[in-house]
């Protein structure tokens, strides 16, 4: 099910999840009144933590990166 935030914000759609109950406790005790509000947070602040290792990842294995870091270390050491 879909539906209009009444704020005329972002739609948003409804779901069913499923939690170990001691896990959806404490989402419930730190949420406060907005359940929706805390796990939208936590799901976003999981994206870009994976995100961040991601970039991480790709410039581990990609040597351009190192190059292109010793050469401005090269330029900045002969200004």
């Amino acid at each position: 099910m879909t539906t209009r935030n009444t704020a005329g914000g972002d739609t948003r759609e409804r779901t069913s999840i499923t939690l170990p109950k001691d896990l959806m406790r404490r989402a419930r005790v730190a949420g406060g009144n907005n359940l929706s509000a805390y796990l939208e947070e936590a799901l976003r602040e999981k994206f870009l933590v994976d995100a961040m290792v991601e970039v991480t990842r790709i410039k581990s294995i990609d040597p351009a990166d190192d190059l292109f870091e010793a050469a401005e270390a090269d330029a900045e050491a002969a200004a």
